[in-house]
């Protein structure tokens, strides 16, 4: 079971716990605010209309974030994105929080493109992509960028909308 929610001021721990986990780390870039920063961060991005939740296990305790980037070329255009605490990786909560928001997003933002971005190495990733229903699309040499090295993204993109 996972359940989403706005985050709060409860999810501090999981949040400085996941900004400097090793793995999400390795796929985000070194943490450059606190938790607190983070968390006001993404509350300004619930009102700026690219909401980030609160990825919660049936006791509603926080295990990591699952959030929406809207584009600024097309706000009808978002983008997923997501990390979870290492206890709760692999139990499938990921690929769950990515289905929700999915639905969430087309429902509630009408959003008519989603796309999901990953390295080619976060196998882990690319696994809840697809079972999450992202269709892979192709290879962005040099698209992206990490800890200020350049970084190759495979593509998702949602096919049902």
């Amino acid at each position: 079971m996972v359940s989403l929610r706005a985050p709060d001021e409860r999810d501090l721990g999981a949040i400085d716990q996941g900004i400097h986990d090793p793995a999400v780390i390795r796929w985000f870039g070194q943490p450059d605010a606190s938790a607190a920063e983070v968390l006001a961060l993404n509350r300004q991005r619930w009102r700026d209309g690219s909401p980030t939740f609160a990825v919660c296990e049936i006791d509603d305790v926080c295990v990591g974030h699952v959030w929406i980037n809207r584009t600024t070329q097309d706000p009808a255009v978002g983008s997923i994105g997501y990390w979870l605490l290492p206890a709760a990786r692999g139990q499938g909560l990921a690929t769950r929080a990515v289905r929700l928001l999915t639905q969430w997003s087309v429902e509630r933002m009408g959003l008519t493109q989603l796309r999901l971005l990953t390295e080619p190495a976060n196998h882990r990733s690319q696994r809840v992509a697809e079972a999450s229903g992202f269709v892979r699309v192709g290879m962005l040499v040099g698209a992206g960028e990490v800890d200020g090295r350049s970084v190759d993204l495979i593509l998702f993109t949602w096919p049902s909308i």
